[in-house]
C-alpha cells in the first residue's frame, strides 16, 4: 500500500507540470496539503515517514520533468535560405498521401557553402516511395522552417515534444547511405517486412487496421477513417500502447480459462504480449507498453489482479524517472490509466455482471463475454478523461463501441498476425490467410464508421478540459482505492446458473459464425463471377486520374494511378472484391505525377498483369520506382487495340514515332468499346491533340473522361465534337489549380456532368445498351 501512495504523489508531481504547466514544485505543494488525511488515513507506525516519502517523491517528480531539456536547433533562427543538410535517420517511415516522413538527427548545415553549428531534429518529407531504415544517413538540399500551428491544433508544440522544432518538404535527395547493422535497424526492417505482407494480403483500410492493430503501424488509414475511429472511442485499438496491449492480453487470458483452465490461462496471454513486442519492434514505446501488460497479467496470474497495482505504479516511477518527458506522451498517459482501470476496475465489473446476468432465468451471459465487457468498460472508464483532453472532444458512444468489438478485436489481432507471417512465407498463404482476417477486421472498421459517424456520437471538450480531467481522476482514482482495498467477494454459482451460460455461449459463438457465413455469399462468392456487365469506376483519387475497369467475366484493368500510392490502395480496396488480388492489366496514359504516382503502389499490393505506356519517361522518384517495377511495359500507340471479355480498348492517340517536348501532348487517348456503348479516356490531352482527333473522325462517345481535369485547354468544339451523354471529371478538391475552369463547365451544360472532388467515385454500368451511373456521395 505504500507504494502506491508514493506512486501516486509521483504522478501528482508530473501532472502539475504536464497537464497544467505549473511550476516543478506545485505537485509537492499538493502533497503537503494533503499530509493531514495521510497521517489520519495510514496507520500508527511510519506514517509520518510515508508523508516525507511521498512529498519527497513529487517535488523529484516536477523537479525531474521541469529539469528536462530536449535538443533544439539553434541553427535554424533568422535561415530563409535553402540548406544541405546531413543527417541521420531516427525513425521509421511514416507515411503520408504523397510524402514518407522521417525524423532525422542533424549532423552538419550548410548555407552557401559555409558550414553552421548543427544538432537536433528535424521531420524531412520524401518522396512517397522513398525507403529508409534507423540509422541511415542522408543529405538533403531544401528549404527549412518552423512547423506550422494549425488551427484547433498546434503542431508545433507537438513536434516540440519530440524534440522536433524544424521540417523540411520534399527536399532534393541528394546522396544515401546505409547505417550500421543493429538490433534495432533489423527489428524496423522486419516490422515493415511484415506490414508490406499485409498489404499484399488485405484490402484497405483492413491492411492499415491489421497494422496497426499487430504492431502499431496506422499510417496508412485515411483521415476521415482515424476521426472515425476517435469519435466511437475505438482510436486506442491502432496506437502503440499500454491500453491496447493490455486489452489483447486480459481478453486472450479470459477466454483460455474455461478452454485450458487457468493454471495453464497464462501461457497463451505471455504468447500473445511476446508476438506483440517482437512485432511491433521493441521500441520505447513498445517496451513500455509491454510493461503495462506484463504488471496486468503478473496481477491475473497469482489470482488478485490488484495485487498488480503496486507494481504498476512501480513502473511508471522507473520509466518517468528515467525519461520525464514519458508525462507529455497521450501514448504512455493511455497505457497508465488503462491499465490501473483494469487492474482496480474490471474485477469488479466482472462480478456485477455475472451477478446481474445470473439471477433470471431467461438471460445468463457467457464468463467471457462478461470479462470482455468488463475489460472494456474499465479500459474505457479510466482513460476517457485522457481521451477527451489529447482529442478535445470524448465519445460518447465508446463504452457501447468497444463493448461490441472487443470480442473481433482478440481474433482481429492473431488473424492479423497470421497472416503478415504467413505472407512472408507464402504470398498464397498469406491471401488465403487475409481472406479470413478480413471479415473480423471489417467488422471494426463497419462498427467505427456506424458508430463514429453520427453527430451525437462525441462532443467537444469544454475549454477547462485539463482541470476537468484531473477533478475526473481525482474522482476515478478514490474510486480506484476502493476497489483495490476490497475484492469482489467469492462464491460458488447455482448448477443451473452454469448451464444456462454454457448454452448461451454455444448460442452466441454458434450465431457469430452463422452470421459470418451468410455475410460470406454477398461478399466473398457472388463477385467471383464477375459483374455480367461493364462497370467503370472513376475513383476519388485528389488531383489526378485513376479508372478501374471492370469486363463482364471480371477482368480489371487500371487506367493510371492518380497521385498517391495510398489514396489509390484505400479506393481498390473500396470497390474491388476482398479476396480479389489480382489486377490484369496497368495502363499509363503519360508519366505525370498526377497520373502515375499511385501505380507502383499497385504493383507492390497487387498482382498486375500486363503493363502498357506510351513510351515516355521521367525524372521522378514515382516514375522511377514505376520503372522498376514494370521493366518490361508494353508501348501503346495509335491504332493499336486490346480486348478484353469482348471490351475493345482502342488507342487513337499519339500516332508511332510521335515526339513532343510536352508530355501532355503524348497521352494516350483510349476509347473503350462494349457493343454500342463506347467511353473516351482523354488523359491529359489538350487541343492539339483535339484538332489532330477530330480531324480522323474518332471523336463521338457516350462518355467522356473530361480531358486535363477539366481545364481550359480544351476548346468548346471538342465537347460538341465528342457530344457525351454523360461526362466525368477527375479532379481534386479545393486544388491549387482552380480546375474544373467555368468555361469548360460551362460546355459540358448539355451532358449529365459528375466530378470527383463533388460526387466522390462515379461508377458507371452498361449491358452495351444502357448506362446506369452511381456516385459515392
Amino acid at each position: 500500500m505504500a507504494l502506491i501512495v508514493v506512486g501516486i504523489a509521483w504522478v501528482a508531481g508530473l501532472t502539475a507540470g504536464a497537464a497544467l504547466g505549473a511550476p516543478w514544485w506545485t505537485g509537492g505543494a499538493w502533497t503537503i496539503a494533503a499530509a493531514p488525511a495521510l497521517v489520519l488515513a495510514g496507520p500508527l507506525k511510519g506514517r509520518y515517514l510515508l508523508v516525507a516519502a511521498c512529498v519527497v517523491a513529487a517535488l523529484t517528480a516536477g523537479w525531474r520533468l521541469g529539469s528536462t531539456n530536449e535538443p533544439g536547433t539553434s541553427w535554424l533562427e533568422g535561415i530563409d535560405h535553402e540548406v544541405v543538410l546531413t543527417a541521420v535517420v531516427h525513425s521509421e517511415p511514416d507515411r503520408g498521401e504523397t510524402t514518407t516522413a522521417y525524423v532525422v538527427s542533424v549532423a552538419s548545415v550548410e548555407l552557401e557553402g559555409e558550414a553552421l553549428p548543427a544538432g537536433g531534429r528535424v521531420l524531412v518529407y520524401l518522396s512517397q516511395y522513398t525507403e529508409l531504415l534507423p540509422g541511415d544517413t542522408i543529405t538533403v538540399e531544401g528549404a527549412v522552417g518552423e512547423p506550422p500551428v494549425f488551427e484547433g491544433f498546434d503542431y508545433r508544440a507537438y513536434l516540440a515534444q519530440r524534440g522536433i522544432s524544424a521540417t523540411m518538404f520534399r527536399p532534393r535527395l541528394l546522396k544515401q547511405e546505409g547505417g550500421e547493422p543493429s538490433v534495432g535497424r533489423w527489428l524496423t526492417a522486419q516490422r515493415l517486412r511484415l506490414d508490406r505482407s499485409l498489404q499484399r494480403s488485405l484490402p484497405e483500410p483492413e491492411a492499415s487496421l491489421a497494422a496497426g492493430i499487430a504492431f502499431g503501424r496506422d499510417d496508412g488509414l485515411s483521415r476521415e477513417a482515424k476521426e472515425q475511429f476517435n469519435r466511437s472511442g475505438l482510436r486506442h485499438l491502432v496506437a502503440v500502447s499500454g491500453s491496447n496491449v493490455s486489452l489483447v492480453v486480459a481478453l486472450t487470458y479470459a477466454v483460455a480459462i474455461p478452454t485450458i483452465g487457468r493454471r495453464w490461462a497464462w501461457l497463451p496471454a505471455a504468447l500473445t504480449l511476446a508476438a506483440y513486442l517482437g512485432a511491433a519492434g521493441l521500441s520505447a514505446s513498445v517496451m513500455r507498453s509491454g510493461i503495462m501488460a506484463g504488471v496486468l497479467l503478473g496481477g491475473s496470474v497469482v489470482g488478485r489482479p490488484q495485487s498488480g497495482l503496486p507494481a504498476l505504479f512501480a513502473a511508471i516511477i522507473c520509466m518517468t524517472a528515467v525519461a520525464p518527458a514519458l508525462a507529455y506522451e497521450a501514448g504512455f498517459q493511455l497505457s497508465a490509466t488503462a491499465t490501473a482501470g483494469l487492474l482496480t476496475f474490471s474485477p469488479w465489473l466482472s462480478h456485477w455482471l455475472l451477478r446481474a446476468t445470473g439471477r433470471p432465468s431467461w438471460l445468463a451471459l457467457p464468463h467471457w463475454l462478461c470479462e470482455s465487457l468488463a475489460l472494456t468498460v474499465a479500459a474505457s472508464l479510466a482513460t476517457a478523461p485522457v481521451m477527451w483532453v489529447t482529442f478535445d472532444r470524448f465519445s460518447i458512444v465508446s463504452p457501447v463501441a468497444n463493448a461490441i468489438v472487443q470480442p473481433a478485436f482478440a481474433l482481429a489481432f492473431w488473424a492479423s498476425m497470421v497472416t503478415s507471417v504467413l505472407g512472408i512465407v507464402s504470398r498464397d498463404l498469406g491471401e488465403i490467410s487475409g481472406t479470413v482476417a478480413y471479415y473480423p477486421l471489417a467488422f471494426i472498421t463497419t462498427s467505427a464508421e456506424a458508430l463514429g459517424s453520427p453527430r451525437w456520437a462525441a462532443a467537444d471538450s469544454p475549454s477547462w478540459g485539463a482541470p476537468a480531467a484531473l477533478a475526473a481522476y481525482a474522482a476515478l482514482g478514490t474510486a480506484a482505492m476502493a476497489a483495490y482495498r476490497y475484492r469482489p467477494p467469492g462464491g460458488v454459482e447455482p448448477l443451473a446458473v452454469t448451464r444456462r451460460r454454457a448454452r448461451w455461449s454455444r448460442f452466441s459463438i454458434g450465431g457469430a459464425i452463422g452470421v459470418t457465413a451468410v455475410a460470406v455469399i454477398p461478399i466473398s462468392i457472388l463477385p467471383q463471377g464477375g459483374p455480367g456487365a461493364l462497370v467503370v469506376t472513376f475513383l476519388d483519387v485528389g488531383q489526378g486520374d485513376a479508372a478501374l475497369v471492370t469486363t463482364p467475366n471480371g477482368r480489371q484493368i487500371l487506367i493510371d494511378g492518380g497521385p498517391s500510392g495510398t489514396e489509390l490502395a484505400r479506393e481498390l480496396g473500396q470497390v474491388m472484391p476482398h479476396w480479389d488480388r489480382t489486377i490484369d492489366a496497368v495502363i499509363a496514359t503519360h508519366p505525370q505525377e498526377d497520373h502515375i504516382a499511385g501505380l507502383p503502389a499497385a504493383y507492390s499490393r497487387f498482382r498486375v498483369g500486363n503493363a502498357y505506356g506510351n513510351g515516355r519517361t521521367n525524372a521522378t522518384a514515382s516514375y522511377q520506382a514505376l520503372a522498376a517495377q514494370a521493366p518490361g511495359a508494353g508501348l501503346l500507340g495509335q491504332g493499336d487495340v486490346l480486348e478484353f471479355d469482348g471490351v475493345r480498348f482502342e488507342v487513337l492517340w499519339p500516332p508511332a514515332g510521335f515526339i513532343a517536348e510536352e508530355l501532355n501532348d503524348t497521352s494516350l487517348v483510349i476509347r473503350v468499346t462494349y457493343r454500342n456503348r463506347s467511353i473516351l479516356f482523354t488523359g491529359d490531352s489538350e487541343e492539339p491533340v483535339h484538332a489532330a482527333l477530330r480531324d480522323s473522325g474518332d471523336l463521338p462517345a457516350d462518355v467522356l473522361k473530361v480531358p486535363h481535369h477539366g481545364s481550359k485547354t480544351t476548346a468548346s468544339w471538342f465537347f460538341a465534337a465528342v457530344h457525351p451523354a454523360i461526362a466525368v471529371i477527375s479532379v481534386g478538391e479545393a486544388n491549387i489549380y482552380g480546375h474544373p475552369h467555368v468555361d469548360t463547365l460551362s460546355a459540358l451544360q448539355g451532358a449529365s456532368l459528375y466530378r470527383t472532388d463533388t460526387d466522390g467515385r462515379v461508377t458507371l454500368q452498361t449491358d452495351g445498351t444502357t448506362i446506369r451511373v452511381w456516385t459515392e456521395r
